[in-house]
């Protein structure tokens, strides 16, 4: 089973590709990445160049295809088992770069909830149980 999601993690990498030319990294999660013997999808977040995201966005196609790839749509769309989201990589230097505020909120939003265990107790839910794999893909740039 994890031949074929990886498999479909890759078609899904490969169609994104297409759509927007460069993906730097994404990030990994889920059941696919633990001793689960079955998982049921790849969990993954695409960082994709926010100039590159907007220039797709401009070509109603691209847009459509993008589209379901940023908001999950992929299981249905495409019959592919990976959940996919989008996050827009604001380049800046620093820590506290120049980026909008709104680009720190989204990727601490994604590394927050991938490393939480969920739990009933909100203070349990809040320490850090387990994690995520970044895949370098096109690289940074």
């Amino acid at each position: 089973m994890r031949q074929k999601l990886w498999s479909d993690w890759l078609q899904l990498t490969s169609l994104l590709k297409a759509v927007v030319g460069r993906v730097p990294a994404a990030w990994l999660s889920g059941s696919f990445l633990t001793d689960k013997p079955v998982p049921g999808d790849i969990d993954c977040l695409y960082i994709v160049d926010v100039d590159d995201v907007q220039a797709a966005m401009a070509d109603a196609g691209r847009a459509r295809v993008l589209d379901v790839i940023a908001r999950n749509g992929v299981k249905s769309a495409f019959n592919l088992n990976v959940d996919s989201f989008v996050l827009e990589w604001c380049p800046a230097s620093g820590a506290a770069g120049s980026a909008p505020p709104a680009y720190y909120q989204q990727r601490g939003y994604w590394d927050d909830l991938w490393v939480r265990y969920r739990d009933p107790d909100p203070r349990t839910e809040s320490l850090p149980r387990r994690g995520f794999l970044e895949v370098t893909i096109d690289g940074y740039r």
